[in-house]
């Protein structure tokens, strides 16, 4: 098996930790393990809806990454809530990954690690995807 496969394997189905493997941990671990990518850590998922959206606010800010107007295999796509605003309050993050045709691999409370696709998202409230790569 190659290592997406066995990464896939290994994450799937486990749960949802806001100390732990919170969204933007596992977007990290992606990213590392798939892509041989590093991303910032951000250690604990913030108490505050706030504080959440001011961190998500500064992905624009890290070099290196440009967002696309398409999902392509291997990009950080931010999320926010339907009826919140566009996607630069983004609250969620995830990896695309050009699967079963195409999906985002995130996690959530209460369903916890997930390979959803950008219409099952929508249809849980998610909206506003934003892409990102490197550049």
């Amino acid at each position: 098996m190659d290592s997406e496969s066995d990464f896939l394997a290994a994450m799937i189905g486990r749960s949802y930790e806001a100390a732990g493997l919170h969204c933007w941990e596992l977007t990290r671990q992606c990213q590392r393990e798939i892509f041989g990518r590093e991303l910032p850590a951000v250690l604990t998922a913030p108490d505050s809806k706030r504080e959440l959206v001011r961190l998500m606010a500064e992905r624009d800010r890290h070099a290196g990454w440009r967002e696309v107007g398409r999902p392509a295999h291997g990009a950080v796509v931010f999320l926010t809530r339907k009826g919140h605003g566009v996607s630069r309050a983004a609250c969620h993050a995830g990896t695309f990954l050009a699967l079963d045709g195409g999906g985002v691999l995130h996690t959530d409370a209460p369903h916890g690690v997930v390979f959803e696709s950008l219409l099952e998202l929508k249809a849980r409230n998610w909206a506003e995807p934003s892409f990102y790569l490197p550049r």
